[in-house]
């Protein structure tokens, strides 16, 4: 429905009344695709804040991970998110200019080949009390709205982007395990954690070429006027008055945002974390702590990534944010789809945790290839920095293997810059 033009029929050219879109009844959706969402570990859910914390800017992110079987709930689905990307976005106080992001598509490609997809998003919506400034306003509640009419918007053209595959149905999916995740203010005016989801019908309607508009009434989002070359079909939603009896309303041009909204459990977190990425690396499109060569030379010269400790090599490596500005930055050198020495090899042995393997990639002509790249960059930015052998422990320099128990220099040893 609500397609326009006379090549369709709704225009000016007669069609078939049979062929109108039919009259919808929205009613609240009693079932969703997920049924819980967890995060691997409480640093990821804190790298995130940290932006805001620096800056006072609300940001937003996609969630990478797999969906898994949930054992506490008959056929239950689980969306395990194992990292946040940040794509590039325009932060201020009150919300998020979300801008184009060109590095996207490889960054799905990365999140692939080690073995996950995109499952959600998630976006801050915090504002400090005013009397305490370590206490939230608790601004969505049953009240108000759960997802502002616009986020609603946003949420359904993302879940209509990233459809479930389903052998039963004749065009291969039906709806959608994306889910949005919002960290706010709770009831008792604490930092708190909701999931939701974009019903069917929601889904359908921003399908429809517009049908659906946000507006500036938080709570209520908009069906689009009919004209003379757009059909636009009846819109109804139903409520139950205070007697308990079913009334039936139509959306002239409004109807609550709460009936596209699907409550989902969670965020939670494992019991025992064993998360499968580190939290070392700086985050991508960030001011505060930007990625670069420097950063990736502090990064490989941390203590606990250094390969004469237990597992060192795979902690090095094992950081999606590395991962991703590799792809992003040195894809001549680690080319996306090598097997055997690029990046889809580095995401294999980051998926099955074998420290075995990332011993034996960080030793590939491939990987040396970028240390002696990192190395000439740390040594035209800072004299003596290649020289020191700070990259020998890594197969590139002529240095040490360890470093000398005195007299000697170490440059760049200090501690990779944190989720900036």
């Amino acid at each position: 429905g609500g397609k326009g033009g006379e090549e369709k029929g709704w225009g000016s050219r007669a069609v078939s009344m049979n062929k109108l879109p039919k009259p919808m009844t929205l009613n609240r959706q009693k079932y969703r695709h997920v049924d819980r969402v967890e995060i691997e570990s409480h640093e990821i859910l804190d790298r995130f804040l940290d932006s805001w914390r620096q800056t006072g800017g609300m940001r937003y992110g996609y969630l990478y991970g797999t969906y898994e079987r949930d054992s506490t709930v008959p056929l239950g689905i689980t969306a395990v998110v194992r990292a946040i990307y940040e794509p590039k976005q325009d932060c201020a106080a009150d919300g998020v200019n979300m801008l184009d992001d060109p590095d996207l598509e490889k960054v799905d490609k990365a999140a692939e080949l080690c073995g996950m997809r995109k499952v959600g998003w998630i976006f801050l919506d915090l504002e400090v009390m005013a009397e305490d400034n370590s206490k939230y306003v608790w601004s969505r509640r049953p009240d108000t709205y759960f997802l502002r009419s616009n986020e609603c918007v946003i949420a359904a053209r993302l879940q209509n982007m990233n459809l479930s595959p389903c052998k039963e149905c004749d065009d291969g999916v039906f709806g959608s395990k994306f889910v949005t995740v919002v960290v706010t203010g709770n009831q008792q005016n604490e930092l708190d954690y909701v999931a939701y989801q974009v019903s069917q019908q929601g889904m359908d309607l921003e399908k429809a070429e517009g049908i659906l508009e946000w507006t500036s009434k938080s709570e209520c989002c908009r069906v689009a006027v009919p004209s003379p070359e757009r059909y636009v079909p009846a819109i109804f939603y139903q409520d139950v008055s205070e007697f308990g009896n079913k009334t039936t309303h139509s959306a002239e041009p409004y109807f609550p945002v709460d009936y596209l909204v699907v409550s989902v459990n969670g965020p939670t977190f494992p019991q025992e974390e064993n998360p499968l990425f580190g939290c070392a690396f700086p985050i991508e499109n960030r001011i505060t702590a930007p990625q670069s060569i420097a950063a990736l030379r502090q990064h490989l010269n941390r203590p606990e990534n250094k390969p004469f400790r237990p597992t060192g090599q795979l902690k090095c490596l094992s950081d999606f944010h590395l991962i991703a500005y590799l792809a992003l930055n040195h894809e001549s050198i680690l080319p996306l789809d090598d097997a055997a020495k690029g990046l889809k090899a580095l995401g294999s042995i980051v998926a099955a945790r074998d420290a075995q393997r990332a011993s034996e990639f960080m030793q590939s002509d491939a990987w040396l290839s970028l240390v002696q790249v990192v190395g000439a960059s740390s040594a035209e930015g800072d004299s003596g920095g290649a020289a020191a052998g700070g990259f020998g422990e890594f197969g590139a320099g002529t240095g040490p293997v360890r470093p000398p128990t005195g007299g000697g220099s170490r440059p760049g040893t200090a501690a990779g810059a944190g989720g900036g």
